[in-house]
């Protein structure tokens, strides 16, 4: 059986479910680098990222080595790879831009097998750890991967802030999370998170997300934010940054410790 999902896990233990996440790297041992710092999930950005099938699907089956699950971010209008991904054993799609009831009904019928959703039935694979369920599929496997594979949409524009409260009332619906960049943008603040129109944004998220039994999704940029999203009820927080600025900013500080300490001794840097 494939790993149960470490963003339940943590929520279960009382933990906040820390995540990162990768749109550039993607080799073997990438995952082990992420276990070993300490996060509980990894989201894979398909939006954003160059990331193909194969590559999420390599990455997928190196994650499952680790307690670390991985997440694939999609936008809306990529809804029907939604069974594919998840067959090759990713454990939950993020999909941008939900605007609408509708829209979210579309995302949960795709990631949720019946009576929830209508994911088609794939047999042995990734996703199953190469059992075969045959007739069990519906009674054994089905509900397993229903409660684990986390189904998450991301609000990021005024119309589907509007609509938060109908949309965390869909069923199959397990995560509600929020674009700060597109999302301050579309309110006329873009960036400033600690605006008093951004924050109470994420506030009216966080509200809809308790009302209907939904995890929230903050993006903390800030260790300030870490505290305050967690005591607004984000139990699972995406910490700022992916693989590109966590690797471009630790070389910039090891460049600039080596040129301060060639320019104390005299030496020309850059």
């Amino acid at each position: 059986m494939i790993k149960d999902n470490s963003i339940r896990r943590a929520v279960a233990e009382g933990r906040a479910a820390l995540g990162t996440g990768l749109k550039e790297f993607a080799s073997r041992g990438v995952p082990w680098i992420i276990e070993a710092s300490g996060f509980d999930y990894c989201m894979i950005d398909h939006e954003h990222g160059a990331f193909d099938m194969e590559t999420i699907a390599d990455l997928a089956g190196w994650f499952q080595a680790t307690n670390v699950s991985a997440i694939v971010r999609i936008h809306k209008s990529f809804t029907h790879l939604i069974p594919a991904i998840l067959d090759q054993g990713i454990m939950g799609i993020q999909v941008s831009d939900i605007d609408t009831v509708a829209e979210a009904q579309a995302v949960a019928r795709e990631a949720k097998y019946p009576p929830i959703g209508n994911r088609g039935i794939s047999g042995q694979g990734m996703h199953t750890g190469y059992r075969g369920y045959g007739a069990r599929h519906a009674t054994e496997y089905a509900p397993w991967a229903n409660a684990n594979v986390i189904t998450c949409v991301s609000i990021e524009s005024l119309e589907g802030l509007e609509n938060v409260e109908a949309i965390a009332a869909v069923e199959g619906i397990d995560m509600i999370a929020y674009g700060h960049s597109d999302l301050s943008a579309r309110l006329g603040v873009h960036l400033q998170l600690e605006h008093p129109t951004f924050k109470a944004a994420v506030r009216r998220i966080v509200a809809a997300c308790k009302a209907h039994g939904k995890l929230a999704r903050g993006s903390a940029e800030t260790e300030a934010q870490i505290e305050e999203y967690w005591q607004l009820g984000c139990q699972v927080l995406n910490l700022p940054g992916t693989d590109v600025s966590t690797y471009l900013d630790g070389l910039k500080a090891r460049a600039a410790r080596a040129n301060a300490r060639l320019k104390a001794i005299g030496v020309p840097v850059r």
